[in-house]
Protein backbone atom coordinates (compact mmCIF):
# COMPACT_ATOMS: atom_id res chain seq x y z
CA UNK A 1 0.00 0.00 0.00
CA UNK A 2 1.19 3.64 -1.16
CA UNK A 3 1.26 6.13 1.48
CA UNK A 4 -1.35 7.88 -0.53
CA UNK A 5 -3.05 4.96 -0.51
CA UNK A 6 -3.41 4.32 3.47
CA UNK A 7 -3.44 8.19 3.83
CA UNK A 8 -6.95 8.02 2.47
CA UNK A 9 -7.58 5.20 4.63
CA UNK A 10 -6.80 6.95 7.51
CA UNK A 11 -7.99 10.14 6.68
CA UNK A 12 -11.54 8.81 5.53
CA UNK A 13 -11.42 10.42 2.50
CA UNK A 14 -10.72 9.32 -1.07
CA UNK A 15 -9.10 11.29 -4.07
CA UNK A 16 -10.95 11.79 -7.06
CA UNK A 17 -10.71 13.54 -10.64
CA UNK A 18 -14.33 15.03 -10.52
CA UNK A 19 -17.30 15.02 -8.90
CA UNK A 20 -16.17 15.34 -5.55
CA UNK A 21 -17.69 16.52 -2.83
CA UNK A 22 -15.24 19.31 -2.51
CA UNK A 23 -12.29 20.67 -5.10
CA UNK A 24 -8.76 21.42 -4.56
CA UNK A 25 -7.07 23.16 -7.31
CA UNK A 26 -5.87 26.14 -9.02
CA UNK A 27 -7.18 28.58 -11.97
CA UNK A 28 -5.24 31.32 -13.33
CA UNK A 29 -5.81 34.92 -13.76
CA UNK A 30 -6.28 37.26 -16.92
CA UNK A 31 -2.53 38.10 -16.12
CA UNK A 32 -1.38 34.89 -15.68
CA UNK A 33 -1.24 34.57 -11.50
CA UNK A 34 -2.16 31.41 -10.31
CA UNK A 35 -4.60 31.33 -7.39
CA UNK A 36 -5.68 28.31 -5.21
CA UNK A 37 -8.88 27.28 -4.60
CA UNK A 38 -11.02 24.88 -1.95
CA UNK A 39 -14.33 24.52 -2.81
CA UNK A 40 -17.35 22.81 -2.82
CA UNK A 41 -18.78 24.88 -5.90
CA UNK A 42 -16.59 26.02 -8.05
CA UNK A 43 -19.23 28.08 -9.98
CA UNK A 44 -19.57 30.00 -7.34
CA UNK A 45 -16.19 30.65 -5.74
CA UNK A 46 -16.72 31.87 -2.26
CA UNK A 47 -13.19 34.43 -3.25
CA UNK A 48 -12.81 36.22 0.46
CA UNK A 49 -12.99 32.61 2.32
CA UNK A 50 -12.31 29.76 -0.59
CA UNK A 51 -9.54 31.06 -2.68
CA UNK A 52 -5.66 31.82 -1.96
CA UNK A 53 -3.17 33.71 -3.09
CA UNK A 54 -0.71 31.54 -1.46
CA UNK A 55 -1.20 27.19 -2.22
CA UNK A 56 -2.89 26.52 1.93
CA UNK A 57 -0.70 24.69 3.59
CA UNK A 58 -1.31 20.83 4.84
CA UNK A 59 -3.04 22.07 8.16
CA UNK A 60 -4.69 24.16 6.27
CA UNK A 61 -6.49 21.69 4.29
CA UNK A 62 -7.11 19.07 6.43
CA UNK A 63 -8.85 21.93 8.79
CA UNK A 64 -10.96 22.50 5.66
CA UNK A 65 -11.61 18.59 5.04
CA UNK A 66 -12.57 18.37 8.85
CA UNK A 67 -14.97 21.36 8.43
CA UNK A 68 -17.28 19.72 5.75
CA UNK A 69 -17.36 16.08 7.31
CA UNK A 70 -20.73 15.22 8.52
CA UNK A 71 -19.92 12.24 11.15
CA UNK A 72 -17.98 9.47 9.67
CA UNK A 73 -18.60 9.67 6.14
CA UNK A 74 -16.12 9.14 3.39
CA UNK A 75 -15.02 12.42 1.53
CA UNK A 76 -14.25 12.37 -2.15
CA UNK A 77 -12.22 15.50 -3.24
CA UNK A 78 -11.77 16.37 -6.69
CA UNK A 79 -8.09 17.52 -7.29
CA UNK A 80 -5.75 16.48 -9.96
CA UNK A 81 -2.50 16.66 -8.32
CA UNK A 82 -2.27 15.37 -4.96
CA UNK A 83 1.14 15.44 -4.73
CA UNK A 84 1.04 19.70 -4.89
CA UNK A 85 -0.98 20.00 -2.00
CA UNK A 86 0.04 16.87 -0.21
CA UNK A 87 3.40 16.35 0.54
CA UNK A 88 4.86 13.12 1.83
CA UNK A 89 6.51 14.72 4.78
CA UNK A 90 2.73 15.83 6.29
CA UNK A 91 1.53 12.74 5.25
CA UNK A 92 3.45 10.46 7.39
CA UNK A 93 3.44 12.97 10.07
CA UNK A 94 -0.39 13.04 9.65
CA UNK A 95 -0.40 9.24 10.22
CA UNK A 96 2.24 8.65 12.53
CA UNK A 97 -0.43 10.98 14.89
CA UNK A 98 -3.75 9.25 13.52
CA UNK A 99 -2.28 5.29 13.88
CA UNK A 100 -1.42 3.12 16.35
CA UNK A 101 2.54 3.43 17.09
CA UNK A 102 2.72 -0.68 15.88
CA UNK A 103 0.33 -0.26 13.14
CA UNK A 104 2.49 2.73 11.58
CA UNK A 105 5.94 1.73 12.50
CA UNK A 106 4.78 -1.42 10.35
CA UNK A 107 3.45 -0.03 7.15
CA UNK A 108 7.04 2.69 7.32
CA UNK A 109 8.83 -0.62 7.75
CA UNK A 110 7.81 -2.31 4.37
Amino acid sequence: MTTIEKFQEVANIKFVESRGDFEIGTIQTADGYDLHYMTADILNLNFENEVYYYQPDFDKIMSYIEEHRVGDELLEIEIWDVEDYFDDYYILDYLQVNMDEDEFDEFTNE
